[in-house]
């Protein structure tokens, strides 16, 4: 259980410096006008938050990690919803940063 808690944190901090710069490059885009959209995010089933930036998605997946840690207890379902967050927070924040990238 350990080792399974270690590399969700890595992968938490890994996203956490990611999600801070694009946040940031999201608000400066729409200093400039752009970045007008609601939500990261728009009809997702894995998350419940609902933001037009990324760090409230990754407080969530934060939120249950720290459960799983404190109680030393998890079930299936939640460990399969977490992973699934991440990718989808890792795949997001690729796609953004290569967007920009090309632009």
């Amino acid at each position: 259980m350990d080792t399974l808690l270690t590399q969700l944190d890595d992968n938490l901090k890994e996203l956490y410096r990611k999600a801070l710069d694009a946040d940031a490059l999201l608000d400066n885009l729409q200093q400039q006008g752009h970045a007008k959209h609601q939500r990261i995010f728009a009809d997702n089933k894995l998350f419940q938050a609902s933001s037009n930036r990324f760090m409230p998605y990754l407080a969530e997946t934060a939120e249950q990690v720290a459960a799983m840690r404190q109680s030393q207890q998890f079930n299936t379902a939640t460990l399969q919803r977490v992973v699934q967050q991440l990718k989808q927070l890792h795949a997001t924040l690729a796609e953004f940063r290569m967007l920009l990238t090309t632009q």
